[in-house]
């Protein structure tokens, strides 16, 4: 028996008792044989963009570390400025790989693979001092929505309509409606809820001391049963159904268990265990539910049911103190007081390593139909809401620091160290501790990211992406050139 098929999405579901109704990821061997061809052909061409935001600004040695110092293996004049780059170090020392307070993990974890995936990039400014933000990581103002809104809106990406065409967390996400750009609502306020939004189940009782419900998988176990006996089914197809039902048991037994001994993750979600008391205290924690929203987040990838994941800075810090007092006490003080820099960077090394990090991984495991994973597939960004461009490190738009994973399909050139910065800007703060730098646009770095995901320039500008993504020429801080460039693929990140 064949898994349910809608011909209009080229998706397949397994069907239960009352209903139920699971979406599966693509199992070719069972697809109708005129509809085959032309559904794994749509299945290769899927990307798949994640992106996470972090809290504030940097330093730039605190970010880049030894980057900073390695020998540029390559050098080109670019709109006007020298510009650098260099692979990435692999070397492990301890057992991590270690670039920078940072961007550091376990070598476990940071793999050659993973390693082989990543770039870091130093140099691109946001066209306008933006001060704090929701969405500027993400090419968003007050006038243009986020890139994650264009794709979710795209025809070209998503040629039918998907359950779920953006997962938002947290507000970082600008959308467009009919009268204008505002703030898109998140897609659910817990990682349960956003478990039974996109599995349309319920996981949990409604009443105290109830029976647990019966989990999604076990209610369509019997077609899958049926499906994987089907003699047309083949052995790829059998593993790779075997494996997403064994990822979503997983996934649904994870909501119902504990983070550790003193948080009870439990029959409810994480917006209760972020309640509890002295969560804001145990950054450890904070990293377990990072991994929990990740969980069902690359389910929703694997099954189809979206394909594009955002996450604002969460209203936890990684670190010892909740937002606000991190704010002040933390993040204003990491040039002044270097026990807060020492935090301020094992803060954000967590949300680098146990969020972003963790995501990449998720996806790298999870086989697509043409034997890709999803990150094979994707793009999975991370970028601070203000710049590393030097002293004071505080509020400005200068180099954004950034970190990808993946290529999205082979566009990206990627195992990268790269520099846009102009080493020449700025001469008036010579004389600060760390000058001042600025560099290109990013928004020609925004311009790239959707491109990358199968859109044409016409498809996010009405003037062919003139000027990258918004397609809107900024400020005179940027020169002529710059703007002239905004257009083009960066040095050396197009394969």
């Amino acid at each position: 028996m064949k898994p349910k098929f809608d011909p209009v999405s080229r998706r397949q579901f397994l069907v239960g008792a009352g209903g139920a109704a699971l979406a599966l990821p693509l199992l070719p061997s069972l697809l109708p044989r005129n509809a085959e061809a032309q559904t794994l052909a749509s299945a290769s061409a899927e990307r798949y963009f994640a992106h996470m935001t972090t809290w504030h600004g940097v330093l730039q040695d605190q970010f880049y570390g030894s980057l900073l110092g390695l020998t540029p293996s390559q050098t080109q004049n670019f709109a006007g400025i020298d510009v650098r780059n260099t692979p990435l170090p692999t070397t492990v020392t301890g057992g991590k790989v270690v670039l920078s307070e940072i961007l550091q993990a376990q070598s476990s974890n940071l793999t050659p693979r993973m390693l082989s995936l990543m770039n870091v990039i130093n140099g691109l400014d946001f066209a306008t001092g933006v001060g704090h933000n929701r969405g500027g990581p993400l090419g968003g103002d007050a006038s243009n929505p986020s890139i994650d809104q264009v794709l979710g809106a795209s025809k070209t990406f998503y040629p039918s309509s998907p359950l779920q065409p953006v997962i938002v967390r947290n507000l970082v996400s600008l959308s467009q409606t009919s009268s204008g750009v505002v703030q898109a609502q998140e897609t659910a306020e817990s990682n349960v809820k956003l478990f039974d939004r996109l599995f349309k189940t319920s996981t949990t009782p409604t009443t105290p001391n109830a029976p647990a419900q019966t989990v999604l998988v076990d209610s369509v176990k019997e077609h899958a049963a049926l499906v994987k006996a089907d003699p047309r089914c083949s052995a790829d197809c059998r593993t790779r159904l075997d494996e997403y039902l064994t990822m979503l048991s997983e996934v649904q037994g994870k909501v119902q268990q504990t983070v550790n001994s003193s948080f009870p993750r439990p029959t409810t979600d994480t917006s209760a265990v972020e309640a509890a008391a002295g969560f804001y205290g145990l950054p450890d924690n904070q990293v377990q539910c990072e991994k929990l929203w990740n969980d069902i987040v690359v389910a929703a990838f694997a099954a189809g049911i979206s394909r594009v994941y955002v996450c604002g800075p969460t209203s936890y810090t990684f670190g010892p103190e909740p937002e606000h007092a991190w704010h002040n006490n933390y993040a204003h003080n990491i040039e002044a007081d270097a026990s807060k820099r020492a935090g301020y960077s094992a803060a954000v090394q967590r949300q680098f390593e146990g969020a972003q990090l963790d995501l990449a991984r998720k996806m790298d495991a999870v086989k697509t139909a043409d034997g890709s994973t999803l990150l094979d597939k994707g793009f999975v960004a991370s970028g601070h809401e203000l710049g590393s461009g030097g002293s004071p490190g505080n509020h400005h738009n200068r180099c954004i620091p950034i970190v990808t994973f993946g290529n999205a399909g082979g566009f990206f050139k990627t195992g990268q160290s790269l520099d846009y910065r102009d080493m020449n800007a700025f001469s008036w703060s010579k004389d600060l501790p760390i000058p001042w730098r600025g560099g290109l646009l990013y928004n020609q770095f925004m311009g790239m990211v959707l491109r990358s995901m199968g859109l044409q320039p016409s498809d996010y500008s009405t003037n062919n992406g003139a000027f990258g993504y918004p397609s809107v020429r900024g400020n005179n801080d940027h020169t002529d050139a710059m703007w002239a460039a905004a257009n083009q693929n960066l040095p050396w990140l197009k394969a």
